[in-house]
């Protein structure tokens, strides 16, 4: 009784091993946690790139456009006589620059007299003269825009001024000009940046920082940003020649341990530049939330494959208990509870219930058969030899006449095993897709073996006939001796070496191991 426990428990052992299935997919769990982690900081990585030119291009679009619109308006107003002729009063010229003002929304558009004087309805003109960008403009004669400056009527409030020339007969007579409010330039390089997670900087032409959408200082100097960093791939001298020189180009940084891309590039038909940065940790928390949910759906499917294949085990054990108990009581019905050391387990197995044969091949189950063939090991004396069949080319038969014309086969091979497995007190199962392995037993000598063995592969070798062809098979061999020391784990590994060593030389043969020293190939 003792010994019927300790079999039933080795078995449920076997088939229920819950506790290292839990194991392997708390692993997959974890694993898969990693590897999407890693994937979300190399799909990042990747777009870092791609992100940051865009939303360079972006950026400098937006500012190029409201700069060249505005100097667009500016020109045509200027060829206009009404605006370049001294003899039109100026509250003429102010008031319908103002009626224009209403439509484009500008801080204000202003005339400028040929003495530099500017006016506004209803005050007194006032003198530009001291104004730097102004006497520019007067010099040169050529359009102009200018850094952003504290203007207005109090004295402090920022804007951008683009101005062009009143010409007359080749003789400037006045200018006109625009400025730009300082928030809207912000509120540009944002709607340009935000979408991107980016940041964008509006560098003046003296390097100093204008407009920002990260806090950055008014005023201050951007280069001397980057020699806080712990990490910049171009020195920012280097770069500030580069932005000098009008050049376009990139270079990488960090923050601690957040490297950063950095675009940069001239702003047309003025001195100003745009740099834009993406940082890695704000566009990966951009697509965490992508990262997670797929992290939630796998962990979802983990724990639906982990119920179904926990049930499928119950299933299984349910099935072996049931059989195990079935043997039990047909052998105290046929032995009346004494049970003799030898009993006839392929006559039991034969008379169980569905499940424990292949159902293609007729052949025993994996699982059976190991079961099976430990009773074999223990109670053999004589020779036993260990036979791993497998049938050649089986993917090229399923793929080129179907996988019907490849049933057809394993069922033919099923078939002749079988015969063998009877004619010599074996067992036979099949362990794998085209794989069999086959116990033979009841043989005098190693010459009656290989006798037996060039025998089945010729049996092994045969036509069948499907979709009016006629295809041949051929089925390789590898056998084990058993020398009664080693474990059934041992002699299965040894037939598998040698059904190696046949299927590297030559096919539709057989290769006997025996005594672990050395393969024997037969032709």
């Amino acid at each position: 009784m003792n010994k019927k426990s300790a079999t039933k428990n080795n078995q449920d052992v076997y088939i229920l091993p819950l506790a290292s299935i839990r194991r392997v997919f708390i692993v997959f769990g974890i694993v898969s946690f990693f590897i999407v982690l890693l994937g979300g900081v190399f799909v990042t990585v990747s777009r870092m790139r791609q992100v940051t030119l865009s939303a360079y291009q972006n950026a400098s679009a937006q500012i190029s456009q409201r700069v060249n619109e505005t100097i667009k308006l500016l020109t045509s107003l200027a060829a206009l006589p009404e605006f370049y002729e001294p003899e039109v009063p100026w509250e003429e010229k102010v008031a319908k620059l103002d009626k224009i003002n209403e439509y484009y929304g500008y801080m204000f558009i202003c005339y400028v007299d040929q003495d530099i004087q500017v006016y506004t309805l209803g005050e007194e003109p006032a003198s530009l003269a001291s104004r730097e960008h102004m006497q520019r403009l007067y010099t040169t004669k050529t359009n102009l825009v200018t850094d952003s400056f504290a203007a207005g009527a109090d004295g402090v409030t920022l804007n951008y001024t683009i101005a062009v020339p009143l010409m007359k007969a080749d003789e400037m007579v006045g200018s006109l000009f625009a400025s730009i409010y300082f928030d809207e330039t912000v509120s540009l390089l944002k709607d340009a940046a935000s979408v991107n997670e980016a940041e964008a900087v509006l560098i003046g032409s003296k390097g100093q920082i204008m407009s920002s959408t990260n806090g950055l200082t008014y005023g201050s100097i951007y280069t001397d940003y980057l020699r806080e960093a712990s990490y910049v791939e171009i020195s920012p001298d280097s770069l500030e020649s580069m932005l000098l020189s009008r050049e376009a180009g990139s270079f990488k940084s960090a923050e601690g341990l957040n490297p950063k891309l950095t675009y940069y590039g001239p702003v047309e038909n003025t001195n100003w530049d745009i740099l834009v940065s993406v940082d890695f940790l704000a566009l990966f928390m951009s697509v965490l939330p992508i990262l997670l949910l797929v992290t939630v759906l796998i962990a979802f499917a983990e724990i639906m494959l982990f119920i179904f294949v926990r049930k499928h085990i119950y299933n299984q054990k349910t099935i072996v208990e049931h059989l195990v108990t079935s043997i039990q009581k047909l052998e105290k019905k046929l032995y009346h509870d004494d049970v003799p050391e030898s009993v006839d387990f392929e006559a039991l197995l034969n008379m169980s219930s569905k499940g424990l044969h292949d159902g293609l091949t007729g052949v025993m189950t994996r699982s059976i058969f190991l079961a099976h063939a430990e009773k074999l090991l223990g109670n053999e004396q004589k020779l036993l030899v260990l036979c791993f069949v497998d049938l050649d080319n089986l993917k090229i038969l399923n793929d080129t006449h179907g996988h019907q014309a490849g049933d057809i086969a394993l069922r033919q091979i099923g078939s002749i095993l079988r015969a063998y497995e009877t004619k010599y007190e074996g067992a036979v199962g099949r362990y794998g897709g085209d794989e069999f392995i086959l116990i033979l037993r009841d043989i005098e000598d190693i010459e009656e073996l290989k006798s037996i063995l060039a025998e089945l592969v010729k049996k092994l070798s045969f036509n069948i006939s499907y979709s009016n062809q006629e295809i041949k098979i051929s089925c390789s061999i590898g056998a084990g001796i058993w020398n009664q020391r080693d474990s059934l784990e041992t002699l299965i590994a040894n037939a598998d070496k040698a059904l190696y060593e046949i299927k590297r030389h030559d096919k539709g043969t057989y290769s006997l191991f025996n005594n672990g020293e050395e393969v024997y190939e037969e032709s």
